[in-house]
């Protein structure tokens, strides 16, 4: 899919959130909720691929792997934090377990301006507390199936299978 084939020009109710992580299956709840309409999901691997989404559109939400391709996950914070504006930004934890490591990776998120720290899998209710949003608040995307450009993948060819397998799974 092309990213002129991006649909940025949706209502704002509808959220355009980015994740940014090579980990695509921890997202699968998440891309349903996209297939139905109820957000644009975007997905990138690398924290360069997403800066340079960040200078072309309007993101709402950023769900971001703390291991990135490219740099670590607070690394690329760093660098995003002229262009947030008023979106919201989660570090998703892999491996974060209750307790002391949570505890740990909660401190260290918020130290590099995180709003949130999330746990695979992500779904929509994780990305309504993030955006501060209920249930139901915001009106479902009303664009034919044929013409919904949910998902945008430019990644590797291994990554973007996955992805699809994911999104087909889901």
């Amino acid at each position: 899919m092309s990213h002129d084939a991006l649909r940025w020009d949706v209502p704002a109710e509808v959220p355009n959130v980015v994740v940014v992580d090579g980990h695509f299956e921890a997202y699968g709840p998440l891309a349903a909720s996209a297939r139905l309409g109820k957000l644009n999901l975007h997905f990138r691997s690398s924290g360069a691929d997403a800066i340079k989404l960040a200078r072309r559109h309007r993101v709402d939400a950023w769900l971001v792997a703390t291991e990135l391709d490219d740099m670590s996950g607070h690394d690329f914070l760093e660098l995003l934090q002229s262009r947030l504006g008023d979106s919201k930004v989660a570090i998703v934890e892999a491996a974060a377990n209750p307790g002391r490591h949570w505890d740990i990776a909660s401190r260290e998120a918020a130290e590099v301006g995180a709003d949130s720290l999330l746990a695979p899998p992500i779904t929509f209710r994780d990305l309504e507390s993030l955006l501060g949003i209920g249930a139901g608040s915001r009106p479902v995307l009303s664009v034919p199936k044929a013409s919904r450009a949910v998902v945008t993948l430019p990644v590797g060819v291994g990554a973007a299978v996955v992805a699809i397998a994911v999104l087909m799974l889901g």
